[in-house]
């Protein structure tokens, strides 16, 4: 597991979000990323459109995360844990019921 700074870009559903991604040396990743660990309800449900906003709620554009990156996804997007002081965003959507284990 690697840990990174990155910024929220974008909010896409309640378990994929797009941020740019601090690699060190100056250089940057943009990417959708996926939250490990959870599946959100897809947008098409009214459970979804609620996910997002829960995650919205939680993480704002331009906000500064840290982000632990357990590797990619069958598409190829970063899989990954955005910290939030003692816990998780990934765990708090599960706590929230806005999410379900994966």
């Amino acid at each position: 597991m690697y840990q990174y700074n990155a910024v929220v870009n974008k909010i896409i559903d309640g378990d994929t979000v797009n941020l740019t991604i601090d690699l060190g040396f100056r250089l940057t990743y943009t990417a959708n990323c996926r939250l490990a660990y959870i599946n959100a309800p897809e947008m098409s449900t009214e459970e979804g459109k609620t996910s997002k906003i829960a995650l919205t709620i939680m993480l704002g554009i331009g906000d500064k995360v840290t982000i632990n990156s357990t590797g990619l996804d069958k598409y190829g997007r970063p899989v990954v844990e955005i910290l939030r002081k003692d816990t998780t965003v990934n765990k708090i959507m599960l706590e929230q019921g806005h999410a379900k284990p994966y």
